[in-house]
């Protein structure tokens, strides 16, 4: 039986894992060199993927595609079962929501709900492993403006892991306090900005009728003006805390 807890895989053991993946219908490429894992399931593949993912940041790219276009060949049940013996269960559930996002499809949805049910989530770390100085700005923003995806599970990255090759038209969400995080950050740095400024800093994470409600209740914001050119600044009360 294969030790899911088995994280992080050797460096020279990762093509063996990509060789895996492919052989499961993944666009990637590897080469059947030795590893410790013996001849695992295709479910304990996947498993042992969204777990390598947290050092090997491509490999979650994978693992969604490879989820949201063929999820129907994995038996949910075993890797239902597999859960039990990974060390980071709530991982495949970043790789699951990612991939929700990408397929659409309410039998996928289903699926995610019957492996993932009673999966707790982490609780409250990086989702990546050495890839941002600790207690650095963009360690900071990957907190403070983490993707809804990842947050769900007890994780914090802005990561979106959504190949273009899936033609998805959106990205990961945030939610309103990530959102609320990002604006106060765009209103520090700049003199004034519109909805325009606020819609591209997004990046299509949150509609535009969300952008215009978060501008109108931000309450650390001054709107200028009435019309559809309206500015916004920061407050001059929170001039203070302005970053450059």
């Amino acid at each position: 039986m294969t030790d899911l807890g088995l994280v992080p895989l050797e460096e020279q053991e990762l093509p063996r894992l990509y060789h895996e993946l492919g052989l499961l219908g993944a666009r990637a490429e590897g080469k059947e060199v030795p590893w410790r894992l013996g001849h695992p399931s295709p479910e304990e593949v996947v498993l042992i993927a969204a777990q390598a993912s947290r050092r090997e940041p491509r490999l979650l790219w994978v693992l969604v595609e490879l989820l949201a276009r063929g999820w129907d060949r994995f038996d949910p049940l075993k890797l239902r079962r597999s859960l039990a013996r990974a060390r980071w269960p709530a991982t495949l559930g970043v790789a699951f929501e990612f991939a929700r996002r990408a397929a659409r499809s309410p039998e996928l949805d289903d699926v995610a709900a019957f492996v993932m049910a009673r999966v707790p989530p982490a609780r409250g770390e990086r989702f990546f492993l050495g890839t941002r100085a600790f207690g650095g700005e963009l360690a900071r923003r990957d907190v403070e403006e983490s993707l809804s995806e990842y947050r769900r599970w007890g994780y914090f990255s802005r990561e979106e892991p959504l190949a273009k090759e899936l033609g998805a038209t959106a990205g990961g969400t945030l939610a309103r306090t990530e959102r609320m995080n990002l604006l106060r950050r765009l209103a520090q740095r700049q003199d004034t900005l519109t909805i325009g400024d606020y819609l591209a800093a997004l990046r299509g994470r949150a509609s535009r009728r969300q952008a215009s409600r978060d501008l109108a209740t931000a309450p650390f914001l001054l709107r200028i003006g009435t019309t559809r050119g309206a500015r916004y600044r920061l407050h001059p009360s929170r001039r203070s805390s302005r970053k450059a």
